[in-house]
């Protein structure tokens, strides 16, 4: 393997905004159930989502391989089934296209679970290098 210590920057893009989009989907769909379930309003939807969002981060920084990969796909089915849910329930659209649109909460929160755990080992590396 390749010594990046030179090269490694600490903030790349293409991670955060990948970490980003993952941790606003699901903290809004968290948020927004919890919220719904106990007749809260948005105040507190907010609140619940930036917990959820906060829980998420120290969770998922501290997991072993496996489990980090099980919870990720849990954490896609989720998604999915969200966004299928909804494409089926109130917007009505055909199955196929309901299937379509919860491809994209998939692929997304995929290449972020992925791209994060590269990310975080690479922030390990690299502190670690420094000390």
């Amino acid at each position: 393997m390749a010594d990046n210590r030179a090269t490694f920057p600490i903030i790349r893009l293409r991670a955060g905004i990948l970490v980003l989009v993952a941790l606003t989907f699901i903290s809004v769909s968290a948020g927004r159930w919890m919220a719904t379930l106990f007749s809260l309003g948005w105040g507190w939807a907010a609140l619940i989502g930036v917990a959820v969002a906060v829980l998420i981060a120290l969770i998922v920084s501290r997991l072993d391989r496996v489990a980090y990969f099980g919870i990720a796909v849990l954490i896609i089915l989720f998604a999915s089934y969200t966004a299928y849910d909804f494409a089926r329930g109130p917007v009505d659209w055909s199955q196929g296209s309901a299937l379509l649109l919860a491809l994209i909460p998939a692929v997304l929160l995929g290449a972020a679970f992925w791209d994060f755990r590269h990310f975080v080992r690479e922030v390990r590396a690299w502190a670690n290098s420094r000390s």
